[in-house]
């Protein structure tokens, strides 16, 4: 029985220190945890170090042998360089000198895509050597019309408001549904060349004094019988407009008038009206009009009638030239298309390929 009391304190020394114990296990496995993680971060890192170095020394290498192999045949390159460049510089002066004038125009109702297509009919005569159908395009002779290389047609430059106004117009065609789905980058990155309103026109060609008849051969040709047809439908509706808008502003002058009449005469009474009514105690009324509400109608219609006019006038042709080719052409000088660039480039890497070839022949013979 005297032994009874110590038992319950022995058990509670070992639970205390079973815990003890458990917690510096624990805290010996959280510490291995953290040894291995950096140490698996430590390889990564150096595993990334050594790609890139090695990434770098076989570039590196890379750089080198192709100096080496440069340094150890620069004899053979310079004379093909020398021998290129001398070719080049005689096929630059021997070739036709080829020239070029731009315009620009802005086609109306709709003639744009005629405008595209005659350019591609045009490239596509060009390229088959039809001089014939060339000459009667254009007026010219056959052998002005076997001077013409090559027709261009690209949108103009735009600037930045130039584009936000040609997308708020597009947005206002479109219904609510559609407008939510439609923003401004995805506009700009689905526009094409029919999507433009002022195009570049290029010409080139071999004779210098061409320009001014082409000119007249590409605008004859923008006009069409539906672009017409669609000039008579605008003129016809605006003129229809007009005369509504006209009948309508004769119709307020005339009320604005019988208001103004009305006026006039209670003006002429006021002073009579205005003395018995304060004789005998009485307030005088007028007549209430609405001159302001019909000024304002007139005004707006002024507005509506000027804008119709304007339309009328400065929209009144197939297609306005903002630009015209000039009298004589531009010399061309585009660098990737002189010889004296493109032969030693072309021989350069000529010399390269039978040089890899013939490294690569004596690699598979000397192989066991």
């Amino acid at each position: 029985m005297s032994n009874n009391p110590n038992t319950p304190v022995n058990s509670g020394n070992n639970s205390t220190n079973s815990n003890n114990a458990n917690n510096n296990n624990n805290n010996q496995s959280e510490e291995v945890d953290l040894i291995v993680f950096f140490n698996l971060i430590g390889n990564g890192i150096q595993k990334v170090i050594n790609f890139f170095g090695s990434l770098f020394i076989g570039l590196y290498a890379f750089f080198i042998a192709c100096i080496k192999v440069i340094f150890v045949n620069i004899k053979i390159i310079a004379i093909v360089v020398i021998v290129a460049l001398a070719i080049g510089f005689t096929l630059d002066k021997v070739k036709d000198q080829v020239y070029y004038s731009e315009m620009f125009v802005v086609p109306n109702f709709e003639s744009k895509y005629v405008l595209i297509e005659n350019i591609n009919y045009f490239n596509s005569l060009i390229k088959l050597k039809d001089t014939e159908e060339l000459s009667q395009q254009f007026n010219i002779t056959a052998k002005e019309s076997e001077a013409l290389v090559e027709f261009e047609i690209e949108a103009a430059p735009e600037s930045k408001n130039e584009q936000l106004k040609e997308f708020g117009l597009f947005m206002k065609d479109l219904d609510s549904v559609t407008r939510s789905k439609v923003d401004y980058e995805i506009y700009l990155d689905n526009r094409d060349l029919y999507s433009a309103e002022m195009f570049l026109l290029r010409a080139r060609t071999k004779n210098n004094k061409l320009f001014i008849k082409l000119e007249k051969g590409l605008s004859q040709s923008i006009n069409n019988d539906y672009s017409d047809l669609k000039k008579q439908e605008r003129d016809s509706v605006l003129r229809l407009e007009k005369e509504n808008l006209e009948v309508s502003l004769a119709a307020i002058r005339k009320i604005k008038d019988t208001y103004l009449s009305v006026l006039e005469k209670e003006s002429e009474k006021t002073s009579v009206s205005s003395n018995l009514g304060n004789a005998l105690g009485l307030q005088v009324e007028k007549t209430q009009t609405k001159e302001d509400e019909l000024l304002a109608q007139e005004i707006a219609t002024l507005h509506q009638l000027s804008e119709i006019k304007r339309e009328l006038v400065l929209k009144n042709t197939i297609f306005d030239k903002v630009s015209s080719f000039r009298e004589k052409g531009i010399v061309e000088n585009i660098w990737y298309k002189k010889y004296k660039i493109i032969v030693p480039l072309f021989a350069l890497i000529v010399l390269g390929f039978f040089s890899a070839l013939f490294t690569f022949y004596k690699h598979v013979i000397r192989y066991n």
